[in-house]
């Protein structure tokens, strides 16, 4: 087949459309729904086993199917902005969430306009010319260095973003859900897919709040280690001006001795505290990746059984490509569902792992208090030890509130924590299985059952 040479015309689709394909594991069409066939321009039995590169535009990096390639192989879903060539030459852009499945892949690709994608507009011409100089040794490199210096962690944390903003984007610019006048099952597959994308995005807006609370981690684990390395050098002198003192304040030294030892032991029990920060931050980004993807599956799933609902007054097999890909959509969101509930309450467990090291820190800064007050009691005794040692008592004092106000704080956050898996464990488990209810619940229309507004006049 000859590729068309490229046109500065757009193949127009709406904000309100959706579509996807199947493809086998080496990239072969093997369905496209009735959207993609019309924006391509090419006829159906073309486009099924035609490789998916038919409708690549020369102006895409190549750097962006090599990543896009490499993540799918690595088992993994990925999204990406990607300018595409219809059978005329005409260009159209789309998101594309690619996923990967039994025997393949399913990509969902929707119209863009978020403010990341004018981004991804200006960067891909830049990468090209590294590319067309260094080939992808440069260009992969450029991508994934530009993505960093606008604030994202990585390509995975850039491409959540930017999923999260289209598929606002969609809801806003492209339908509302529900509408007046359907009725019957057609305005219960509409008020699922509404449930589903409300309880998405109000665990989306959770994982953030997930976000602040590891934030807060950070911030009082660096507060504390600050602490502790002060307290080095005030238990340091502290034992040096008990020695200089000799036998009047020689229970000060041991009291240093003892109070610094007690903190390293708070230490220790802390240090576990800087892994579950690392833990934490892994856990939102899987979870923001696994909601996103979840609500993007759920919208094509509803544009998909609407687009074959409306094929009832023209086709005689209107539901037969609906029943061809049910498998894959049922299977896929029930999946993403599962690992999202596993992976929060996998949190869960280790939420209640960080409560029991601040129970006993809290029970070790209890310790810290008592030897404070004795070395208080043996510093009055003489009024030239106290003099110099009620600056190392009040030192001591401001450790142990930074210790307590440390161990509120991070309370809080677990408790804010706990509270919003429970939510995000519960939404997952009860939209498990929306896909195969809405899938049920078209299959109410056979000939006989055909809705008012959708009957051929």
């Amino acid at each position: 087949m000859i590729k068309p040479k490229p046109t500065q015309s757009e193949s127009p689709f709406g904000f309100d459309e959706l579509f996807f394909s199947t493809t086998d594991e080496r990239g072969v069409i093997r369905f496209g729904n009735d959207v993609f066939i019309r924006v391509s321009g090419y006829p159906k039995e073309v486009l099924k086993g035609a490789p998916h590169s038919i409708i690549r535009h020369p102006d895409m990096p190549r750097a962006v199917f090599k990543l896009l390639w490499d993540t799918l192989h690595a088992g993994s879903p990925i999204a990406a902005y990607v300018k595409n060539m219809s059978a005329n030459g005409n260009y159209y852009w789309v998101f594309a969430f690619v996923f990967p499945i039994e025997d393949g892949y399913i990509s969902i690709r929707q119209k863009p306009s978020s403010a990341l994608f004018q981004a991804a507009q200006a960067l891909y011409p830049l990468a090209l010319e590294v590319e067309e100089k260094e080939g992808m040794e440069g260009s992969i490199p450029f991508l994934l260095d530009q993505i960093k210096k606008s604030g994202f962690s990585s390509y995975t944390d850039f491409m959540i973003q930017a999923a999260f903003a289209e598929l606002n984007a969609f809801q806003e610019k492209g339908k509302g859900y529900i509408h007046a006048e359907t009725k019957g099952a057609l305005k219960e597959i509409t008020e699922i897919s509404f449930e589903a994308s409300e309880e998405l995005k109000d665990c989306f807006l959770r994982i953030q709040e997930f976000q602040k609370s590891n934030q807060a981690f950070s911030a009082t684990m660096e507060e504390l280690t600050k602490g502790f390395q002060h307290l080095k050098f005030i238990a340091l002198n502290m034992t040096v001006a008990a020695a200089k003192f000799g036998d009047l304040a020689s229970s000060l030294g041991v009291i240093a001795k003892e109070f610094s030892d007690l903190s390293e032991q708070i230490r220790s029990h802390l240090s576990g505290l800087g892994d579950f920060v690392e833990l934490l931050a892994n856990v939102i980004q899987k979870c923001a990746l696994k909601i996103v993807a979840l609500d993007s599956q759920m919208l094509m799933v509803d544009f998909f059984i609407k687009e074959s609902i409306q094929k009832i007054k023209t086709s005689q097999n209107a539901f037969g490509d609906m029943i061809e890909n049910r498998t894959h959509f049922s299977r896929l969101f029930r999946s993403y569902a599962k690992d999202l509930e596993q992976e929060v309450s996998g949190l869960e467990k280790d939420l209640q792992g960080v409560l029991s090291q601040m129970e006993e820190v809290k029970k070790f800064t209890t310790g810290l208090e008592v030897i404070r007050q004795i070395g208080a009691v043996e510093s009055a005794r003489v009024n030239e030890v106290r003099q110099v040692f009620v600056h190392y008592l009040e030192e001591m004092q401001k450790f142990i509130s930074l210790l307590q106000a440390s161990n509120t704080n991070i309370h809080r956050e677990v408790e804010k924590l706990q509270n919003d898996c429970g939510v995000i464990k519960n939404s997952a488990a009860s939209m498990a299985g929306f896909v195969d209810t809405i899938f049920d619940l078209a299959s109410k229309y056979s000939n006989n059952e055909v809705p008012a507004e959708l009957r051929s006049p």
